[in-house]
């Protein structure tokens, strides 16, 4: 096996399973969409600020209590996953051989892995998690770091 090809595995693998992981994201929050947006409903109506001892701080103002603005906030995550994944698995599918300039398709498709993570991380942020929901922050800023690796290594030329 040469260089070259060896590159191009790697890259296909990476994208296919960063997609892979991504679809698996999405498919839990279809299948349990409800529970996700209790989830999500928790970090809006800031939950975690009232557990004791409670954290009394201006943020709470942004608190927001209303079920169908926590379902409207999942749908919006929902389809930013599901559009990560399809240009996830189509940046794949270009490094195996299924469209042109599939560098050009991965740098795509990781914008799009970086954004759904960054719409996480400033949304929480918004509701200050990271006061008491820090490991969730922390993989959001991990995700990125992830999405900007991947960015390099699709872009490597041999």
């Amino acid at each position: 096996m040469s260089l070259a090809l060896s590159l191009i595995v790697f890259k296909f693998v990476l994208l296919a399973g960063l997609a892979a992981w991504i679809s698996v994201v999405a498919f839990n929050n279809f299948v349990a969409f409800g529970n996700g947006a209790f989830a999500i409903g928790q970090l809006m109506r800031m939950a975690p600020l009232q557990q004791e001892p409670a954290i009394q701080t201006p943020l709470l103002a942004r608190r927001i209590d209303n079920a169908l603005w926590h379902r409207a906030v999942l749908a919006v995550v929902f389809a930013a996953e599901v559009l990560c994944a399809a240009l996830l698995w189509f940046a794949a599918a270009a490094f195996a051989g299924a469209a042109a300039e599939p560098a050009a398709w991965a740098n795509l498709a990781l914008a799009a892995f970086m954004a759904t993570c960054f719409l996480m991380l400033v949304g929480g942020s918004w509701f200050a998690y990271y006061i008491r929901q820090d490991n969730l922050q922390l993989s959001h800023f991990v995700l990125i770091g992830v999405a900007a690796a991947a960015m390099l290594a699709v872009n490597l030329r041999v």
